[in-house]
């Protein structure tokens, strides 16, 4: 190949990735990987089965510079994607009911949108379901 053909080649895929939107992608979160200051948003987060839905429930230490909740679910605990949004209602517990979940396992964890924009993630946690009963 020549040397011209080959930077013609690197630079246009250069610019094409450059271009690319990533925005699309899935999310992808490292399990036990949470935010530094989790703690200090974040109380506890538990999620056990209810008949066929899993009920997620969470504790914020202080609703105070929090806009959302986000709750996110994944299957495979690699990629998570958002079920849903939470507005602070003043209280510090919450709760997010997954409905008509299907066997496997269900891993959830809950980010915590500032008023500035920034998230802060809470620790996973999972749920188990064997079968429907």
């Amino acid at each position: 190949m020549k040397p011209t053909s080959f930077l013609l080649l690197l630079l246009l895929s250069l610019t094409t990735l450059s271009s690319f939107n990533y925005s699309t992608l899935p999310v992808k979160h490292l399990p036990g990987v949470q935010s530094n200051n989790a703690q200090e948003f974040f109380s506890y987060l538990r999620c056990h089965r209810q008949a066929k839905n899993i009920v997620v429930n969470w504790g914020a230490t202080s609703t105070t510079g929090i806009h959302h909740f986000v709750v996110y679910h994944s299957d495979d605990n690699d990629f998570f994607a958002p079920i849903e949004e939470i507005f602070p209602d003043g209280s510090l517990k919450y709760t997010y009911k997954h409905e008509d979940v299907f066997p496997g396992y269900h891993y959830y964890y809950i980010q915590a949108v500032m008023n500035a924009g920034t998230p802060v993630n809470s620790k996973v946690d999972v749920v188990r379901i064997v079968s429907h009963g």
